[in-house]
């Protein structure tokens, strides 16, 4: 078993965040990174939900 680190926490809250609607800018601020580089190493998005937002956004044109 891996050891746990404070770090895990910065890790799975990015991860969380991303996963859950907020914008990889967004959560950049929140964790304070002043570049987004940093932060896309921590937002770990599934592709299945890269596809619904992006369905959302043409369901959105179409409509």
């Amino acid at each position: 078993m891996e050891d746990f680190r404070v770090h895990d926490f910065r890790l799975t809250c990015a991860s969380r965040l991303v996963q859950n609607g907020m914008t990889v800018q967004e959560t950049a601020h929140i964790l304070g990174h002043s570049n987004i580089a940093t932060t896309m190493r921590y937002a770990h998005l599934e592709k299945n939900q890269v596809a619904e937002k992006m369905k959302a956004v043409i369901d959105r044109f179409n409509d």
